[in-house]
């Protein structure tokens, strides 16, 4: 075995170095230990073969440095070593992990010594390295785990332990946190040993799950998740196969504290609610402040008032959403029955000005109230993060709730829209409950959610900078403004008798609010989006990638037949706009159409002009072009067509054309060409072909995709007459064009353009010599014309061309 020059430098910079210089060499030490894995983890055997290597012999040394460090006295060698032993856990595997029980009653040691807190913090993520290490080997759990996990837990509670009362907390959020951290991972390998520190985990960390603004410490949110995580976890800890009757105690616990609080979070309202689980409200003080809580092992920390109590509700509804994020040891039967019952009395309270507001209770003061309208937001956001939690685990299960659930989205966004996390919640519920039952969702049920469609399609469009809703800007009080009299125009411009606007009356204001940001800075007031192509990504507007997460679902999720045209139409626009690659592929597979039967325009084009190069893309427009190859005008599909449906440059075509000029000229019949070039064709005819072809717009610009028959569509949607998408567009006409119907004659005939008819007018008939020699058409079905052109324009009532013939009479 050849000796890592990695392993000689290490042993020689922990024998030169002075304890006390080591952590700021820990970096660089640790690099060298990385490198070092053969030697670490090579057998005894193979160390005791090899007499001429000299790494059994650095090994040995670096193993007696660490040891050194670690039983020290300085703190800043064992930091080092801490360090040092977790790198070489690492890296060594199972030769180092048997000989490893003299670091374990160290680093235990070290947790019980006062040194600073980063090296306890290290010590416990070492510590818990080791013990998910050894569960892969029964005899080292036996020798090692068993004796020394105790003592491990002890430490662990012993520096998370409340102080008295009074007294400041004497670790840091972060250290408890990775305690609580490392405690989850270890109950689920050591449930036997760890069943007897049960009590202290729960009442250590009970205040850490929903912690109020009334309490002395203030935890953070990872905190708060990692406490509630530990403390669902202690159902693996029950004897033999009670886990599961275990984990729906502590749910009830739970469902039953989150009644008891809104009991006096509630109590400026007249509830309407009746429990359908056998639930008896508890009887409040309107003399003193709302409080709850208590001292009891079944109870949470004590708080007093609304806000406090607003706070513990909202911490409960998490916690009880987080039981259904963490995996149990067994199977569980949830009573789905006492969640519904409690999300249904706390979405039943809504503010004033709602269509289904409470009766206020006159013995609570207008200061309460105003703050219970002010906090009875984040309880509702809170409810439908459950709700999403339980549609989440439960998956199929939750059908039955579906319905439910989307009542009580109504009855919550209805008065609380205004809210972003409301509205986040809301997008993030609305797209699972989509996900499980969307497709078979009644009509009432889609007409409820059209406020949650356009305030979805509002926060896209805001965050793509197409936001409607445009700021005002106000003037300075200093600066003097002009007054506006009954002849102003719209424009606010100043207008004198004769209707024309006063040279001299100048309008003043502010100047600098009309200039726009400096270069290089950005704009506080519009929020980028992270779904529109000409801005760059904003990945901290949660509220935006949820709404862009519901979009798509819109299209594909939701019964078209029961969405109305305009919203219909918002959802297209705003996949337009805000660029949504999975909202406008749904669209354009999900075609709309009417109550009457009318299909409305692709959108097609605009996801190939966005996207020209996507695969997916490519595929569902070259499938559109397949399927529509030989539709006729008769034929009721959305995308009729004007022309071919294939490039005219492409070299296929061509290659068909040879074929099929070769094919003609064996059956002895006049192919296609030589009748375009005016063999067996009079000149009208060929001029009317002319005529009309040139009034049909060629497909070239999207790859042969003719976008619709109707103009103003196609003119609507920034399309020229090559197909090419037009960069400056109207924005606003965008709409236009996805919800205009196709028009089509009631006998699915194609029409002739108005420039052809006229040619037609004006030129004689055939004769029957012409029609007899096959000249005119080498159809089957005997039909006078070889092709058929169609009309793109809107109109089409025969009054307009009656006009234009009266028009023309005239100006001849």
């Amino acid at each position: 075995m050849s000796v890592p020059t990695d392993l000689r430098v290490l042993c020689r910079r922990l024998a030169s170095t002075p304890a006390d210089d080591l952590p700021r060499f820990c970096p660089v030490l640790v690099s060298h230990v990385l490198r070092c894995g053969e030697p670490l983890s090579a057998a005894q055997e193979a160390k005791g073969k090899d007499k001429t290597s000299e790494a059994p012999v650095l090994v040995h040394r670096l193993k007696t440095h660490i040891t050194t460090l670690l039983t020290g006295k300085s703190p800043a060698g064992r930091f080092a070593a801490v360090c040092l032993i977790k790198a070489v856990i690492d890296v060594g595997g199972w030769e180092t992990l048997k000989a490893s029980d003299p670091w374990i009653r160290g680093l235990i040691s070290v947790l019980q010594k006062p040194d600073p807190l980063a090296s306890k913090e290290l010590c416990i993520v070492t510590l818990t390295r080791i013990y998910m290490l050894l569960q892969d080997y029964p005899t080292l759990v036996r020798e090692m785990a068993t004796p020394t996990l105790p003592s491990f837990i002890t430490a662990c509670l012993q520096l998370v332990k409340p102080p008295a009362s009074g007294k400041p907390l004497r670790i840091s959020a972060a250290v408890a946190e990775t305690i609580a951290s490392a405690l989850s991972k270890l109950i689920v390998l050591y449930p036997t040993t760890m069943r007897p520190f049960r009590a202290q985990i729960i009442a250590i960390f009970s205040a850490y799950v929903a912690p109020t603004c009334s309490d002395p410490l203030v935890a953070p949110q990872t905190l708060k998740e990692s406490a509630r995580r530990l403390l669902i976890l202690l159902h693996c800890t029950a004897p033999k196969d009670g886990s599961g009757e275990d984990w729906i105690r502590a749910m009830r616990l739970s469902v039953k504290s989150c009644h008891a609080t809104a009991d006096q979070v509630f109590r400026a309202v007249h509830e309407s609610w009746e429990s359908s689980t056998g639930y008896i409200s508890q009887p409040v003080r309107t003399d003193l402040e709302p409080c709850g809580g208590g001292v009891s092992a079944d109870e949470f920390p004590s708080w007093t008032g609304l806000q406090a109590g607003a706070e513990r509700l909202v911490g409960l509804l998490e916690f009880l959403a987080e039981h259904f994020r963490t995996p149990t040891k067994s199977a569980v039967a949830v009573s789905l029955g006492e969640l519904l019952d409690l999300t249904s009395r706390i979405t039943l309270i809504t503010p004033p000005g709602s269509d289904d507001a409470v009766e206020l209770n006159a013995s609570i003061g207008r200061d309460e109230k105003a703050e219970l309208w002010s906090v009875l937001r984040d309880i509702h956001a809170a409810v439908m993060r459950l709700h999403a939690a339980i549609v989440q685990r439960l998956g199929d299960g939750a059908l039955p709730l579906a319905t439910d659930i989307l009542d009580q989205i109504a009855r919550i966004f209805k008065s609380s829209r205004n809210v972003r996390s409301v509205r986040e919640a809301t997008y993030t519920l609305a797209k699972e409950v989509l996900l499980l039952s969307g497709p078979m969702l009644p009509r009432l049920t889609v007409d409820s959610a059209a406020p949650v469609i356009q305030s979805c399609c509002q926060d896209l469009l805001r965050a793509a900078g197409h936001s409607e809703d445009k700021p005002q800007v106000a003037a300075p009080a200093s600066a003097p403004t002009s007054t506006t009299s009954s002849n102003s125009n719209s424009n606010g411009s100043k207008k004198g008798s004769n209707g024309r606007p006063h040279p001299q009356q100048n309008v003043t204001g502010n100047a600098d609010a009309f200039l726009g940001p400096p270069s290089g800075t950005t704009n506080p007031t519009a929020t980028p989006s992270p779904f529109s192509t000409s801005s760059s990504p904003d990945h901290g507007d949660a509220t935006a990638a949820a709404a862009a997460a519901l979009l798509p679902l819109l299209l594909s999720h939701l019964p078209q037949r029961h969405l109305s045209p305009e919203a219909r139409g918002l959802v297209d626009r705003t996949a337009i706009l805000a660029g949504s690659r999975p909202a406008m592929l749904a669209s354009c597979l999900h075609p709309y159409k009417d109550s009457r039967g009318r299909h409305y325009a692709s959108i097609l084009p605009f996801l190939v002009g966005q996207f020209p190069r996507d695969q997916a893309v490519e595929v569902l427009r070259t499938n559109l072009l397949r399927a529509g190859a030989g539709a006729t005008a008769s034929n009721a599909t959305p995308y009729a067509t004007a022309g071919a449906w294939a490039d005219d440059n492409d070299d296929n075509d061509m290659h068909d054309e040879d074929e099929d000029a070769a094919a003609a000229a064996a059956a002895g019949k006049p192919d296609d060409a030589s009748m375009a070039n005016g063999d067996g064709e009079d000149a009208a005819e060929k001029e009317t072909a002319a005529t009309a072809a040139e009034a049909t717009p060629k497909t070239s610009g999207f790859g042969g995709w003719a976008p619709s028959t109707d103009a103003a569509a196609v003119a609507a949607a920034g399309i020229d007459a090559n197909g090419n998408g037009n960069a400056d567009m109207d924005v606003d006409s965008a709409i236009i064009a996805p919800l205009s119907p196709l028009k089509r004659k009631s006998d699915g005939a194609g029409r002739l353009g108005t420039a052809a008819k006229k040619q037609q007018r004006a030129k004689p008939a055939p004769t029957a010599e012409a029609e007899d020699d096959g000249s005119g058409s080498d159809n089957d079905d005997g039909s006078e014309s070889s092709s058929v052109q169609i009309d793109m324009t809107i109109d089409d009532d025969d009054e307009e061309e009656e006009e234009e013939e009266e028009e023309e009479g005239g100006e001849e």
